[in-house]
């Protein structure tokens, strides 16, 4: 069975992701990967 999450994620896109998201600036695929990785809620 896959792996649902790569076994390492680089820090700083991390954080430049929520930030986006939290601006409202990401692509809606990019949204659902930061929800699901972090298991937001929806925005």
């Amino acid at each position: 069975m896959p792996k649902r999450f790569p076994e390492w994620v680089n820090t700083e896109v991390v954080i430049k992701a929520i930030k986006m998201r939290e601006e409202g600036m990401l692509s809606k695929q990019l949204n659902l990967w930061i929800e699901n990785l972090l298991e937001l809620e929806k925005k």
